[in-house]
């Protein structure tokens, strides 16, 4: 009777049209991350801010848009580190009053067209796979924590760096470039897969048209900067090398771990292997004649595991690579549990946890954080000796809508 009922239930998701499936989407989306809005004003933002302290990005995303609303000028009247746009882009929030739940509601929206862009996109090999993977990622914990009590922009910042790749898949080339251009100058991130993009395009002329439009969108940017505060402009690239204060590491990842137990590694050092990393994830997607998802999911991972200033919103990015397969291989959704776990605590004890002192407590970040990357590789290797959706024949001609 049980599976009888489920076998209908799954026929009837099936048989939904993919307008009703954006739908779904939507309500999905607006239940979970309204729900985490509406818990955080009854009880956790209380909790929260007794027990750890306000969330420090909230004051800085209202000073920075302020200033601006104000007729302010960053880099010249306030010193930040972050690239121009999205200061702008936090505008919104700030224009309804900049209180905490404004910019959990805006935060939250991007997830959700993130994932419709993926059902979109996917649709066209296999609708019912592509619809999974886009309600799969609607719900990615990651995103969902960030959005709401974390009050991160990071959901922001990954629409951007998985737009760039699903609209090349989508076969929109120029449209990927703009959005590589326009994520690069709204926090760094997107640039990282602009290669493995690059390099999928064929022919010189198409190349050399993506070059053009980043190098376009790039001047529309940065030219005003340039002009009016060029000397404070040009410092901000170099936090995401070196970091603010030189020393080139914060956050979860294992070279800040390792730093706050008392071996520091130069800046240079941590700036030169990711370099590194990034380049041999290049050379592996030709050599190993990658698809575009699959290179740029390889390249995200290698980033990822080595960059010395993660913080848990980067893992947006695989869950969101690793959706495709999710939806299609239980061994790899049970493997997502134990990286996520990891990873959470892994950033709680970072530096200190209630309970173990903290010239200790960032061993364990350590060990957990380690655990959860290394989960992540697996999934990696998993989801690259395996078919998925992608793999599908595709559906030329399909309607996006």
């Amino acid at each position: 009777m049980a599976e009888g009922g489920g076998g209908k239930f799954i026929e009837r998701v099936r048989s939904m049209s993919h307008s009703q499936h954006i739908l779904a989407i939507l309500l999905v989306g607006l239940v979970v991350y309204g729900s985490f809005i509406v818990a955080d004003g009854l009880i956790v933002r209380q909790w929260l801010d007794s027990s750890f302290g306000t969330t420090p990005d909230l004051a800085i995303y209202q000073e920075r848009t302020s200033l601006i609303l104000n007729g302010g000028l960053i880099y010249r009247d306030l010193d930040i580190e972050a690239p121009p746009l999205i200061n702008y882009f936090l505008l919104p929030p700030q224009i309804v009053g900049g209180e905490w739940w404004a910019y959990e509601i805006y935060f939250s929206l991007f997830p959700i067209l993130t994932s419709i862009c993926i059902y979109l996109v996917m649709r066209r090999w296999d609708d019912h796979r592509a619809f999974l993977a886009a309600l799969l990622f609607v719900i990615c914990p990651f995103a969902v924590q960030d959005a709401t009590w974390g009050i991160q922009d990071e959901p922001m910042v990954a629409f951007f760096y998985l737009l760039t790749a699903i609209l090349l898949l989508g076969g929109y080339a120029r449209s990927s470039a703009i959005a590589a251009a326009v994520g690069f100058w709204t926090k760094f991130l997107p640039i990282i897969i602009y290669p493995i993009t690059f390099l999928s395009l064929k022919g010189t002329r198409e190349r050399l048209l993506s070059i053009g439009l980043v190098v376009l969108v790039s001047c529309l940017v940065s030219l005003p900067f340039l002009i009016l505060t060029p000397e404070e402009f040009l410092r901000f690239p170099s936090y995401y090398l070196l970091g603010r204060s030189g020393q080139g590491s914060a956050g979860m990842s294992i070279i800040n771990l390792i730093g706050v137990g008392g071996w520091h590694l130069p800046g240079e050092l941590g700036a030169g292997l990711t370099v590194a990393a990034l380049l041999l994830s290049y050379y592996l997607f030709k050599k190993w004649k990658l698809d575009v998802w699959r290179g740029a999911m390889l390249t995200t991972v290698m980033f990822i595991s080595i960059y010395p200033m993660i913080r848990l919103g980067y893992f947006i990015l695989p869950f969101a690579f690793f959706s495709v397969w999710v939806v299609q291989y239980k061994d790899i959704a049970l493997r997502l549990i134990p990286m996520y776990i990891t990873l959470l605590f892994g950033q709680g004890f970072e530096r200190a946890s209630p309970g173990f002192d903290q010239p200790y407590s960032w061993l364990l970040g350590l060990i957990l954080v380690t655990a959860g990357i290394l989960i992540m590789l697996d999934i990696t290797r998993l989801c690259l000796k395996r078919p998925c959706l992608l793999d599908e024949t595709k559906r030329e001609g399909l309607p996006s809508a």
